[in-house]
């Protein structure tokens, strides 16, 4: 009875991929490591880590990395792209029909949160992302509540009319692709992207008649402090990426920047967050500046 209940177990475990770029990562690498050898349900065939190579000096980072029986490769900095350096990732260093991505940054919330997400991926459901939640009592706390609800969903051509430019939304921090799909349709173009690649392939997903998925039972802790320096130009990157990718034109942003606002605004007050509301404003004024400056300069 032992040995059958092993066998059904392992049965049921998922095999995948894991891609993770480092950036600075020496702070950062044990948790990573850490969160990894910690899944259940899974089977690890290859975990690669791009590494972006700059003067420092990187070996404790890739001694920890080979000790845990992982992979990397080195790309200087001004070769890295979020698209590009993923795309030569899932192509030429993994195997496995899943391939599960994450940020340096990003930490499981519970152990089955890697086999909740891969096990999603099909032939038909080809991409997924999971649920991020921010335990920091910020504004970001807030908005990954309004952009990472409760309830899965599963999205098609067929929803995109009602949900317009939301139907494309998804986030590479924490997503799986269907990695035998991905190369057939030629990953990310080998087009340059330092941003919204995954929602640039979500689109590339739906436009062909195949599925993306939100997986809300696979959870990940993900946060930023962001500067309202640092968030003007981030938004400003943004608004400029959407000028510069004009096959998203034609779809309305149902969920507007404002409802953000009011819901973040309505959330500070309902937990009398004092910080947040001290923020609010020009927080929300340096995204809204930011993206409509980036937008602005691509004309």
């Amino acid at each position: 009875m032992v040995g059958t209940c092993r066998y059904v177990c392992f049965l049921n475990m998922v095999k995948i991929d894991v891609v993770c770029p480092l950036h600075r990562a020496d702070g950062m690498i044990d948790a990573v490591i850490e969160g990894l050898k910690a899944q259940k349900n899974i089977i690890f065939n290859k975990v690669v880590f791009p590494i972006t190579k700059e003067e420092d000096d990187l070996s404790v980072v890739i001694r920890k990395i080979t000790e845990a029986g992982f992979c990397y490769f080195l790309v200087p900095l001004g070769d890295f792209s979020h698209s590009l350096t993923r795309q030569t990732a899932v192509m030429e260093y993994c195997e496995s029909d899943v391939v599960v991505m994450i940020s340096q940054d990003v930490r499981f919330v519970d152990e089955d949160a890697l086999s909740r997400l891969a096990s999603v991926i099909n032939e038909t459901c080809v991409y997924a992302y999971g649920r991020q939640i921010c335990s920091q009592k910020t504004i970001e706390r807030y908005v990954r509540e309004k952009n990472y609800g409760k309830e899965s969903l599963t999205v098609s051509a067929a929803d995109v009319e009602n949900m317009q430019l939301a139907a494309f939304f998804a986030s590479d921090a924490f997503s799986a692709y269907h990695r035998p799909t991905f190369v057939t349709l030629g990953g990310y173009d080998s087009i340059h992207m330092m941003m919204n690649e995954d929602m640039y392939y979500a689109k590339k997903v739906i436009d062909r008649g195949l599925q993306k998925a939100y997986v809300a039972t696979a959870v990940a802790e993900h946060s930023h402090r962001y500067t309202f320096k640092q968030l003007y130009n981030r938004y400003r990157a943004t608004g400029k990426w959407f000028a510069e990718h004009p096959e998203f034109d034609d779809y309305k942003t149902t969920d507007s920047g404002l409802k953000l606002a009011l819901y973040v605004f309505k959330r500070a007050l309902r937990e009398f967050n004092i910080p947040v509301l001290f923020r609010f404003l020009p927080d929300m004024t340096s995204r809204y500046l930011g993206m409509k400056k980036g937008k602005e300069e691509k004309r």
